[in-house]
C-alpha cells in the first residue's frame, strides 16, 4: 500500500537517509588559510547570514540583476581579484551586474562560466541532462517555435493535465504555467508565440528540492525541503516559488527521502562532467511513489539558508563554505555522513509576493520580528540568525524597493523556526504563518504613484530605506570598535583619488551607496579614537542616543537662538544647562551657553572678563595663564584684541602647575608698572599630564585683586560629577566662569562645549543683538517678551545648533549614575596602568595618574653608549601604533619625551591597558639590545 505522505516530525531517519558534507571545522580551517575576503552579493543577506558563527572573512554587499550596482568611488583603482579576495552572487547568469561589480572591484567571481550555467537552467535542454543522469522526468512534448501545429496536436487526453514550461528560469521569464485542456493550450501558445516551449504531464505529488554542490573531484549532497508553489494566499501564480520547508528524512515516504538525494547526486555528477561548479538546486515532484526531475537551479537558492540550518545542527560547513571550496581546491576534504537529529526544528520560509500592479511607497525594514498573536514588533535587537529564532519570531528579507510593482513579483522573504504548512501539493498555511504574512502586508504601503517630489526631496520610501541603512552603518561602527586598527592616517595622495572628483551637475538615485561610498573612502580613513585601545589625546567615545539626537535635530532645523524661531529647542538647552550645573555641583544662579568646544568656550569667557573689567580701553590690558595651559587660551585672548605681549605665560611649578605665588608677584609687579592684570585662567585637567592648577589659591588671588577667574576644565571639569571629585566643586562655585567640554569626558560626539558663569547675565551684557545690531528692523519681531529668552543675545552664534540634545538624550536615556560611573572608571584604568608600570622595573612612571592621564618612560638600567631615551620613546610609541592593535603617543614632559596614556574611554578594560604597557616592554627591549649590539665592540 503507498505511504499517504503526512507531517510526521519524530521518526528516526535511517543512516541512509542521512546528509552529507564537510566536517565544519576542517572546512573552516581550510578556508581560513585561503580567504582574505569573500563577499555574498545579493539584495540581502540571508545566506551569509545563515552561515554562522559568521568568519572574519565573510560579509554581504547589496548587489543583485535588478538593482543598480553600486559605482566604485571615482579614481579608485580596482583590487586585484585573485584567490584570496573573491565573490559569490546569489543568480550570476542574471545579466551583467554581478559581473561588473566583481570587474569594478577587484573580486574574483567564483561561478560557473555563463555558457554552461545557461544550459543548465533552460528547462527544454536540462531533459538531455535527466536523461544522461538516468533520472526520470514526466512525460513531455516539445512544442517547436516555428511551424506549430494547432493545440490539439500536442495534447494527451490521458494525462490529467499539463504544464507548459519556456526556456528561461522563472527569475526572468515567468515561464511556468499549468493547462487544463487543449483549448487553455492554445490560449498559451497565442501569449508565447516564436518560442520553444516544453510541455510536460503534471504529476499530482509533493515538490522537492534538493540542495547539492558539485565539486572538483565528486558531488555532494546536501539536505531536502519540500518546495511550496503556486500558494494563492500568497498572491502567487501557478507553478510560482512561494517557500520552502526543511524536512526530515521521517518526514517522507519510506526512501523518498534517499531517492531524492541520489537522484541528486547523478544530476551532479553529469553537470560536473560539463564544467559546472558550486551549489545547486534540483526540483522534484512525487508521483505514484517516485520522484520525477522537473529543473535545475544552476546557482544559490533562497532555501540554501535553510540548509544551513540543518548543516550547523550536524555539524557541517555551511553550503556557502563548500561552494567556496570547490572553486579553490583542486579536490574536495572528505565528505562525511551525519543523520539530521531526531529533534531538529524545520525551518521555513515564505515568500511575498505583489498582490497587483501597483506601487510600493513603504516597506517595512529588515531583520528580526516577534508576533503576540496579535501584531509583529521589530526590528529586534538580536542578531539576523535563523538558527537561534524563538518560536514566535521570525526574519523579515526586504526584496523589492519602493516604486512601481508587478502582480506575482516578490516583495520579501520571511523565515520562520517552525512549518509554515503541512506537507501536500498546493497546501494550506497553518494560522500561524498566515498571521506573519498578515503582518507584513500590514507594514507596507502601497498606492498610486506619488507625485514627482519638490527640488531636494527624496520619496517617502528612498528616505526611509536610506535612513534604515544609515542606521546600520551607525550600529556597525559602535558593534565594531576593535575591527579595525585605531590608527589610520593614509596619504593625501589615496585620499585626493578616492574623493577628488568634478562637481556633480546630476544626483543619483542611489542614496545608500553614497553612504556607503563616504563611509568607506572618507569617514573610515581616520583615526578611530573610540577605539578600546586609543589612549592618545582625549578619546572621545561617543554614544548611540547622541547620534540620533543630532539627526533629529538636523531634520527639525532646530535653532535654539530666538525664542521666536526655536522656543522647544531653547528651552531644552536651558534645563539640559540646568542638568549639567547639578552634576557638577555649581549654584543654582550659575548659567551658560552650549558651543562648539573648549577653544569657543574659553573665547566667550575672556569676552565677556574683557568687557566687565576693561570696558572700551584695552590698553596695557593683562591676562595670566599657565605654560601649561590648552593652546586656545592664547588664540582666545588675540581674538578679544589683546597683543602677544599681553599674555603673560607664568612657568609651571614642579608638578606642572600654574604658580600662585610666582603669579601673584607678576600681578603686582604689572599693576606697578601702569599694566592692568583683568584676568586669570586656571588649567583643571592639563592635556599634557591631567595636572590640576591650584584653584583655591587662584580664586582667593583673584577675589583680592578683582581679577577675573576662569577655569578651563574641558577636560577634568567633569570629575567633579563624582565622589572622589566632590573635593573640585568649592573651586568651581568661586570661578567666574567655567569650562566644560561633554564631547570629551562626557562621551559625546563632536561638537559639543559649554561656558558656564556664576553670573549668565553678563553673557548678554557682551553679546545682546541690541548691542550690536545695524539694521533692528529685519529682526525686531524676535526680541524675547516676558520670560522668553534669546540664547542667541548670549554668544556669539546667531544661528546656533541644537548641540543640547545629544547630551539630554544621553543622561535620560543612561541617567547620570551611569555617567559618574564611566568617569570613575576612566581614574581606576589609570591607577592600573600605574600599578602596571609601577611592577616593571624598566618602566618608570614621570607624572601620577590625575584626571585619567599619566605619563611614562622606557627606562632601562644599565643603557648601552648611544642610548637616546627620547628618541626610545618616539621609536617605542611608533612600534606599538604599527602592530595596528594601540594607539599610544608621546608628548614633553620638562622638556623629554615620555609616553602618555589617557583613559577616559568607558569600553577599555585592564586587559587592554596592560595589553600596552606590554607592547611597550616588548619594543623597549627589543630596541635596546639592537643598541647593544650595536655599540658591542667587532671581531677585528
Amino acid at each position: 500500500m503507498r505511504h499517504r505522505l503526512t507531517d510526521r516530525q519524530n521518526v528516526t531517519a535511517p543512516a541512509v537517509d542521512a546528509i552529507e558534507g564537510i566536517d565544519a571545522r576542517t572546512g573552516l580551517r581550510l578556508l581560513d588559510g585561503l580567504l582574505d575576503e569573500a563577499v555574498w552579493l545579493d539584495h540581502c543577506p540571508f545566506v551569509s547570514a545563515s552561515f554562522g558563527p559568521a568568519p572574519p572573512w565573510l560579509r554581504h554587499e547589496p548587489v543583485s540583476a535588478w538593482h543598480p550596482v553600486p559605482a566604485p568611488p571615482p579614481g579608485a583603482p580596482p583590487g586585484v581579484p585573485g584567490p584570496r579576495r573573491v565573490c559569490v552572487s546569489f543568480a550570476p547568469e542574471h545579466g551583467t551586474n554581478v559581473h561588473d561589480w566583481a570587474r569594478a572591484h577587484g573580486y574574483l567571481l567564483l561561478a560557473p562560466e555563463p555558457g554552461i550555467t545557461d544550459r543548465a537552467a533552460d528547462k527544454i535542454r536540462v531533459l538531455e541532462l535527466f536523461s544522461a543522469a538516468g533520472v526520470p522526468a514526466p512525460d513531455s512534448v516539445l512544442v517547436p517555435a516555428a511551424g506549430r501545429a494547432p493545440a490539439r496536436a500536442y495534447w494527451n487526453d490521458r494525462w490529467p493535465g499539463a504544464v507548459v514550461q519556456r526556456r528561461q528560469n522563472n527569475l526572468i521569464g515567468r515561464g511556468t504555467a499549468s493547462v487544463d485542456s487543449p483549448a487553455e493550450l492554445e490560449r498559451r501558445l497565442a501569449a508565447w508565440p516564436d518560442e520553444a516551449l516544453r510541455l510536460s504531464r503534471r504529476a499530482s505529488g509533493i515538490s522537492l528540492t534538493v540542495t547539492a554542490c558539485a565539486g572538483p573531484d565528486r558531488t555532494v549532497v546536501s539536505a531536502v525541503s519540500h518546495q511550496l508553489v503556486g500558494l494563492p494566499e500568497l498572491a502567487a501564480s501557478w507553478g510560482q516559488h512561494c517557500g520552502n520547508r526543511l524536512v526530515h528524512p521521517g518526514d517522507l515516504p519510506e526512501g523518498l527521502y534517499a531517492q531524492a538525494r541520489d537522484a541528486a547526486r547523478r544530476v551532479g555528477e553529469v553537470l560536473r562532467a560539463q564544467g559546472f561548479r558550486g551549489v545547486f538546486g534540483l526540483d522534484l515532484v512525487e508521483d505514484g511513489g517516485r520522484l520525477l526531475a522537473v529543473e535545475v537551479n544552476p546557482r544559490f537558492q533562497t532555501v540554501v539558508s535553510l540548509v544551513h540550518a540543518a548543516e550547523r545542527a550536524t555539524g557541517l560547513l555551511p553550503s556557502l563554505g563548500l561552494h567556496l571550496l570547490s572553486f579553490l581546491l583542486p579536490a574536495l576534504p572528505v565528505s562525511t555522513s551525519r543523520s539530521l537529529p531526531s529533534g531538529l526544528r524545520r525551518p521555513s520560509q515564505l515568500v511575498v509576493h505583489a498582490a497587483e500592479d501597483t506601487t510600493v511607497r513603504v516597506l517595512p525594514a529588515a531583520g528580526r520580528y516577534r508576533h503576540d498573536g496579535r501584531t509583529a514588533s521589530g526590528p529586534l535587537a538580536a542578531p539576523p540568525d535563523l538558527a537561534g529564532l524563538g518560536d514566535d519570531e521570525a526574519l523579515w528579507w526586504v526584496i523589492a524597493r519602493p516604486g512601481p510593482v508587478t502582480a506575482g513579483q516578490e516583495l520579501a522573504l520571511l523565515q520562520l523556526p517552525l512549518p509554515v504548512a503541512p506537507l501536500a501539493p498546493r497546501p494550506r498555511l497553518h494560522p500561524g504563518a498566515r498571521a506573519w504574512t498578515t503582518a507584513f502586508r500590514e507594514g507596507t504601503t502601497t498606492g498610486a504613484a506619488e507625485p514627482p517630489p519638490p527640488p531636494l526631496r527624496l520619496p517617502e520610501g528612498l528616505m526611509r530605506e536610506a535612513g534604515r541603512h544609515a542606521i546600520d552603518l551607525v550600529v556597525d561602527r559602535f558593534t565594531g570598535a576593535r575591527d579595525r586598527p585605531p590608527l589610520r592616517v593614509p596619504p593625501p595622495d589615496a585620499l585626493r583619488a578616492a574623493l577628488d572628483e568634478p562637481l556633480p551637475e546630476d544626483g543619483t538615485g542611489d542614496l545608500c551607496a553614497l553612504l556607503d561610498r563616504v563611509t568607506r573612502d572618507a569617514l573610515g580613513e581616520a583615526t578611530r579614537l573610540d577605539h578600546p585601545r586609543s589612549f592618545a589625546f582625549t578619546p572621545a567615545t561617543g554614544n548611540f542616543p547622541a547620534v540620533l539626537a543630532d539627526a533629529l535635530a538636523s531634520a527639525h532645523l532646530s535653532v535654539p537662538g530666538a525664542w521666536l524661531v526655536g522656543a522647544g529647542p531653547t528651552q531644552l538647552e536651558l534645563t539640559t544647562l540646568d542638568w549639567l550645573k547639578t552634576l557638577l555641583g555649581l549654584p543654582g544662579e550659575t548659567g551658560g551657553l552650549f558651543v562648539s568646544g573648549g577653544s569657543v568656550a574659553n573665547l566667550t569667557a575672556l569676552a565677556v572678563a574683557r568687557d566687565q573689567l576693561l570696558g572700551d580701553d584695552r590698553t596695557g590690558a593683562r591676562l595670566y595663564c599657565s605654560a601649561q595651559a590648552h593652546p586656545s587660551v592664547a588664540r582666545a585672548a588675540h581674538l578679544v584684541g589683546l597683543t602677544h605681549d599681553r599674555l603673560s605665560v607664568v612657568p609651571a611649578d614642579d608638578d606642572l602647575r600654574l604658580d600662585p605665588v610666582e603669579l601673584a608677584r607678576r600681578v603686582r609687579r604689572d599693576r606697578a608698572t601702569g599694566l592692568r592684570p583683568f584676568a586669570v585662567v586656571g588649567t583643571l585637567g592639563t592635556t599634557g599630564t591631567g595636572a590640576v592648577d591650584p584653584l583655591d589659591a587662584l580664586a582667593d588671588l583673584c577675589a583680592r585683586e578683582g581679577l577675573w577667574f576662569h577655569i578651563d576644565g574641558a577636560h577634568g571639569a567633569a570629575a567633579a560629577a563624582t565622589v572622589r571629585g566632590h573635593g573640585l566643586r568649592p573651586a568651581l562655585r568661586r570661578a567666574d566662569s567655567l569650562t566644560v567640554d561633554p564631547h570629551k569626558w562626557l562621551f559625546q560626539p563632536y561638537e559639543i562645549g559649554c561656558v558656564l558663569l556664576r553670573r549668565p547675565e553678563l553673557l548678554r551684557a557682551t553679546f545682546d543683538l541690541a548691542r550690536h545690531a545695524l539694521d533692528s528692523g529685519y529682526l525686531g519681531p524676535t526680541v524675547p517678551r516676558g520670560a522668553e529668552v534669546n540664547l542667541s543675545d548670549h554668544g556669539p552664534q546667531q544661528s546656533r545648533g541644537l548641540r543640547a540634545l545629544k547630551l539630554w538624550l544621553s543622561l535620560k536615556t543612561f541617567g547620570a549614575r551611569a555617567f559618574r560611573e564611566a568617569i570613575d572608571r576612566g581614574m581606576d584604568l589609570a591607577e592600573h596602568a600605574a600599578a602596571l608600570i609601577a611592577d616593571r622595573p624598566e618602566l618608570r612612571l614621570v607624572t601620577p595618574p590625575s584626571l585619567a592621564v599619566l605619563t611614562f618612560r622606557y627606562h632601562p638600567e644599565d643603557v648601552p653608549p648611544g642610548w637616546d631615551a627620547d628618541r626610545a620613546q618616539e621609536y617605542i610609541s611608533r612600534a606599538v601604533c604599527a602592530q595596528g592593535e594601540a594607539l599610544l603617543l608621546t608628548t614633553r614632559v620638562r622638556g623629554a619625551a615620555v609616553l602618555r596614556m589617557c583613559t577616559v574611554n568607558p569600553t577599555s578594560t585592564r586587559d587592554d591597558v596592560a595589553h600596552v604597557i606590554g607592547q611597550v616592554a616588548l619594543h623597549g627591549r627589543r630596541l635596546l639590545m639592537e643598541v647593544r649590539e650595536s655599540a658591542a665592540p667587532k671581531d677585528p
